[in-house]
């Protein structure tokens, strides 16, 4: 074939690879300004509706009851990330860009103190808590400080097999924010009562500190020269007396309870005809004491060489289902058992009970054993409850529940209870669910049995293995 021959038949080929060129090219610049639009379309949703949450603890992610608080908004609140530009901790702008994803009322703004070095002048806070990363929540001048140890808690457990404190770190940044955006726009605050003269125990600054995040104001009650309890009081906190009720203050609770009114109390080892005052408030609501120390039989249900320290069953109730969900452990030390009183109306329900293996020592705190002897009562036992009967009582029978030490080392377990308890009487059931979670890495334990079986299969079993594969495999080539 002759070169005259070949020149159209090459002509018509670039020709039609120009064509199907510039059809591709069109279809490229399509597909990227339909690329472009779609980017500009999505950038323009909420995070809620852009952003999976896959972590693993849902940090990212809101309850019903945020959701529930945050949608019903009727006014303005702005969250102040305080943070150097550059610095700003990614988790804690994830979730306040969800908060304002879930309301119009909410906007999120960065603020840098050198860049705007006089903005915190408007507000009076504590300079102590001004860590980078915290926030101010604002509603119309009305604010609360959310700081990055409040956002971050490390909490420290016990390990009484090395007596050596272990750490863990919680994201506590629902928990905080959502109170505080519920304290800045609310107008009336639950008021919690403290009875003192009778040797209550003094609550410590965590607890307190934690009952204002609560949203809760607290202040000292003495009854002996009221005819009644505060009209403002959503609950009266008795926190282990060491001596008895007068009979007025008596008849003041009574009525109080009776009337619709709420008590939460913790008691310390109430020996056979002792506090029978205090008992006739906790008869009133259908519930009272039974004689001697439980010791708990189960070792899986109290510390290790504790049996006195009880791990009690948690039951189902608002007071303690977020707890439950959280895994949470209860820790009871010398408890006494609680029992219903005969014939009561009350609506009782036991929050906690030990297992079946638990017994009561009869000799209370003069006991020289642990170990069970003849008089000793059989368990189970229950160690919390909560009776409705006109009022509410909710009652621990545990005097050192709340002692710092006892309270690390379930992770602050039974402060929140307390809280948990101190809201449900408030009718503040959004911040009983509302709990931190865990930012520790979930790690997987194997048996030195199973290590060493795996540490010869994978470094010597399977190399040589594959190895005889592949000498066979060679040598069967080889020879074809």
């Amino acid at each position: 074939m002759s070169n005259a021959q070949k020149k159209p038949g090459l002509k018509k080929l670039f020709g039609k690879r120009f064509v199907a060129g510039g059809w591709s090219t069109l279809a490229a610049v399509i597909v990227i300004v339909i690329a472009i639009v779609a980017n500009m379309l999505v950038s323009s949703l909420p995070s809620t509706a852009t952003e999976i949450d896959l972590t693993t603890n849902a940090l990212y992610s809101l309850s019903d009851q945020t959701k529930r608080i945050v949608s019903s908004l009727d006014q303005d609140v702005t969250l102040y990330l305080l943070a150097v530009t550059g610095n700003e901790d990614d988790t804690i702008t994830r979730l306040l860009n969800r908060y304002a994803a879930l309301s119009d009322h909410i906007k999120v703004e960065t603020v840098d103190p050198n860049l705007q070095p006089t903005f915190l002048d408007g507000y009076d806070l504590e300079t102590s808590r001004l860590y980078q990363n915290s926030v101010i929540v604002d509603s119309n001048g009305r604010y609360r400080l959310v700081g990055y140890e409040d956002i971050y808690v490390t909490s420290y457990s016990m390990d009484y097999s090395t007596y050596s404190y272990n750490t863990s770190t919680s994201f506590n940044g629902e928990n905080v924010l959502t109170n505080a955006i519920h304290y800045v726009t609310s107008d009336n605050l639950p008021k919690v009562y403290v009875l003192t003269g009778h040797g209550e125990s003094e609550l410590s600054d965590d607890v307190t500190e934690m009952i204002e995040q609560d949203n809760m104001t607290y202040e000292s009650l003495s009854l002996l020269s009221l005819d009644s309890v505060p009209e403002d009081a959503s609950a009266v906190l008795i926190n282990a007396p060491t001596a008895d009720l007068g009979d007025d203050e008596t008849e003041v609770l009574i009525s109080y309870l009776q009337n619709g009114g709420n008590v939460v109390l913790l008691t310390d080892y109430i020996e056979s005809g002792k506090m029978t005052n205090l008992l006739k408030v906790t008869a009133a609501m259908g519930v009272t004491v039974d004689s001697g120390i439980i010791i708990e039989g189960d070792s899986t249900r109290c510390l290790n060489r504790y049996p006195h320290y009880i791990l009690p069953n948690i039951a189902s109730h608002d007071i303690t289902d977020a707890l439950a969900d959280g895994g949470y452990y209860i820790l009871m030390p010398i408890a006494q058992p609680l029992v219903e009183v005969e014939g009561t109306d009350a609506s009782i329900t036991w929050l906690l009970t030990t297992s079946d293996s638990a017994y009561a020592k009869q000799a209370g705190k003069s006991m020289s054993t642990t170990a069970k002897e003849d008089g000793d009562t059989s368990g189970p036992f229950n160690v919390g409850v909560a009776s409705e009967n006109g009022g509410k009582l909710v009652w621990f029978s545990s005097a050192n529940m709340l002692n710092s030490n006892v309270d690390y080392t379930v992770g602050g377990a039974n402060s929140n209870l307390l809280l948990n308890a101190l809201n449900w009487m408030g009718d503040q059931e959004e911040s009983i669910s509302i709990r931190s979670k865990s930012m520790d890495e979930a790690t997987l334990t194997v048996p030195s049995a199973s290590y060493n079986f795996w540490s010869v299969m994978m470094i010597g079993i399977l190399p040589a293995l594959l190895i005889a594969v592949g000498i066979f495999i060679y040598v069967r080539r080889k020879h074809r």
